[in-house]
Parts: C-alpha cells; sequence; structure tokens
C-alpha cells in the first residue's frame, strides 16, 4: 500500500502478515518528483509492484 503525505511517500508491503516499509521524503521536491524518486528507490531494493500492490524483496511475487 502507498500513502502521500506533503512530505514523504511510504510503501507498506501488501503481502499478508508483513511489516516491511519505504519512506522517501523531500522536502524541496514536487509530489511528482517524490513519487518518481520513491518508485526508483523501491525498484532498486528489490521491490515489485503487481497490480497496483507492492511487495518487498522477501516476498517476491514471480
Amino acid at each position: 500500500m502507498r500513502s502521500n503525505s506533503t512530505t514523504s511517500v511510504q510503501t507498506t508491503c501488501d503481502h499478508d502478515y508483513c511489516t516491511a516499509y519505504a519512506i522517501t521524503v523531500g522536502i524541496s521536491d514536487t509530489r511528482e518528483e517524490r513519487d518518481a524518486k520513491h518508485r526508483r528507490a523501491l525498484a532498486e531494493d528489490g521491490w515489485t509492484d503487481v497490480e497496483g500492490r507492492d511487495y518487498c524483496p522477501d516476498h517476491p511475487t514471480a
């Protein structure tokens, strides 16, 4: 699940009972810049996005 605030983006793993999460903060970034930076960081760290659901590297879907 992904949530946005005025300065941060948080993604929580959508696998049942997993508590892994990732946060990106950018005070001077626009929302679009922060979202793009967050998506790049997640991909680099091994997170996957399957049909709008996010999974941490410990729960690959493939």
